[in-house]
């Protein structure tokens, strides 16, 4: 595994790295290389570098938090959202976003589409709950899977109307706190940038999403990205706090978190979530251009996104800022691969030649 980061670093795939692989709970390879920033100013990659962990924040903090509240029986995973956040269901597709429910969200089978820029006018949860209220379904909820962070924004909403409390709250109760998860947080305002990989110089890739008409007006950041939510929704628009982005972990952490997986909701020797909803959340319910999905986890399969050669029953994730997860139940083995791959700036053949890299770690990481 130290072979294949040197090749990556060699290559320029990512100036930065950390990974901790663990069997059985115990860590086999725990390592930091490189730099965790080199614009403006080089600093090197230390272990307990903390990381925006962009996508993955739906399966380490909204997706248990999920479940918990389902556990605690403040939430179904069946009922109708708009039991809790009637005004989603006052726009386009009102009668179909009527029957959308947390199981739909989870499992990216809501219909909902996979990313709109509403940072570009939306500030808080009114305003974009308006806006996804305003947001056409691109299918029926229940038919097809689309992997779609508006979803995991929505479920966001949904913890903090049934709680009334503000997300980070709500996952540092339920999730991180019982878990141990000391240097887990979400972006909030900002967090040390000394602490922190950087990721893009400024929001190029989001930028260039954009309608160019209303991107060239919008007040982008140009500075090196370091401590704050490099996702535009989360942001802009809901101070660093997202459902579907913002939150920053440290590998010992994403570590720790990955254990409860592999031991099937066991923390410490106690039951921290029902066997029946790890079940639910390890198993496919949906299927987007050939890949499966679980309650945000990506199932293993022919067309999975660290390929075919993984242990057929694993699962995980990986973030657009260059981070992964992936865990194997049957050996107890986990992977975590933290990068900082689109730093200082990214393009389509530099996220390729991570994706191509990545999977050569994993599969290793599972050979041992």
């Amino acid at each position: 595994m130290r072979k294949t980061i040197g090749q990556g670093l060699e290559r320029g795939v990512f100036p930065g790295v950390v990974a901790c692989v663990s069997v059985q709970g115990e860590p086999v390879f725990y390592e930091a290389h490189g730099a965790a920033e080199v614009l403006p100013n080089e600093r090197a990659m230390l272990l307990d570098t903390r990381f925006d962990l962009a996508q993955l924040t739906q399966v380490v903090a909204t997706m248990p938090a999920v479940l918990r509240s389902v556990q605690l029986g403040k939430l179904s995973l069946v009922d109708p959202i708009v039991r809790y956040l009637p005004e989603f269901a006052t726009g386009i597709d009102r009668y179909s976003k009527a029957q959308i429910n947390a199981f739909h969200l989870l499992t990216h089978t809501s219909g909902l589409p996979t990313w709109r820029p509403m940072f570009l006018t939306a500030r808080g949860i009114k305003a974009y709950l308006r806006q996804l209220a305003d947001t056409p379904l691109e299918t029926a909820p229940g038919t097809r899977a689309i992997q779609s962070d508006l979803g995991y924004l929505l479920l966001g909403f949904l913890l903090e109307r049934v709680w009334d409390r503000p997300l980070q709250d709500i996952c540092e109760k339920l999730v991180f706190q019982p878990l141990g998860m000391t240097s887990t947080s979400f972006a909030g305002e900002g967090l040390p940038a000394d602490l922190c990989a950087a990721t893009e110089i400024g929001n190029e890739w989001e930028r260039k999403s954009c309608d160019q008409r209303e991107a060239a007006s919008f007040p982008w950041r140009g500075n090196t990205i370091c401590g704050e939510a490099h996702d535009s929704n989360a942001f802009y628009g809901l101070d660093g706090v997202g459902g579907q982005a913002g939150l920053f972990s440290t590998a010992a952490d994403l570590n720790q978190f990955a254990e409860l997986w592999v031991r099937k909701g066991i923390v410490r020797r106690e039951r921290f979530l029902d066997t029946t909803l790890v079940t639910l959340a390890t198993s496919a319910h949906g299927e987007a251009s050939g890949r499966s999905f679980g309650f945000g986890w990506e199932l293993a399969g022919e067309a999975c996104a660290i390929g075919s050669t993984v242990p057929s029953n694993s699962f995980g994730l990986s973030g657009g800022t260059g981070v992964s997860l992936w865990c194997d139940p049957l050996s107890k083995t986990t992977s975590v691969l933290l990068t900082n791959s689109i730093h200082p700036e990214t393009s389509e053949s530099r996220a390729d030649d991570l994706a191509r890299w990545r999977e050569q770690f994993h599969v290793r990481a599972f050979q041992g």
